[in-house]
């Protein structure tokens, strides 16, 4: 019945290390790209992406553009490094969630929410990945082994 119990608590201890590793990939992802971006500025900064009044956010539009199909592609590897097991079904969901986060922002952009579609821009990753990581947990009901070699559902 112990042994059961010590079963039990390290599925928890498993779930709760799968989604903060699903957190790290959220923030180590946007953080790459507002650094690959910044990166570009400080090397080109002559280049044609970078104008008199922006500044060079014309990197940062292309880190946006392009950037984040190229992080969620990271993201299965980055999962799979943190050893977040099974990584695919994490990553693809969590792909799903960040489309549907990123077209939300972009309808709050179109009516002049720009500070909560920032907000949501910057932290999809922190939401879509640790998500993705909770409802793709395998599930799995303990048993107790009563004495008599009869199994059954703990709690019955």
């Amino acid at each position: 019945m112990i042994h059961a119990k010590l079963k039990a608590f390290s599925a928890g201890e498993r779930s709760t290390r799968r989604v903060v590793c699903a957190v790290l990939v959220g923030i180590i992802l946007p953080v790459g790209l507002l650094t690959w971006s910044g990166l570009m500025a400080n090397l080109f900064s002559d280049s044609s992406r970078c104008g008199h009044y922006t500044g060079c956010l014309g990197f940062l539009v292309e880190a946006w553009v392009i950037g984040r199909w190229v992080a969620i592609v990271l993201a299965w590897p980055l999962l799979y490094l943190l050893r977040v097991r099974p990584a695919w079904p994490v990553a693809i969901l969590a792909a799903c969630f960040l489309v549907v986060i990123w077209q939300v922002a972009d309808a709050l952009w179109a009516v002049g929410g720009f500070t909560v579609s920032l907000a949501l821009i910057m932290f999809s990753g922190v939401i879509a990945y640790p998500l993705a990581a909770l409802v793709t947990a395998r599930r799995s009901t303990a048993t107790v082994d009563g004495g008599d070699g009869e199994r059954g559902v703990a709690g019955s």
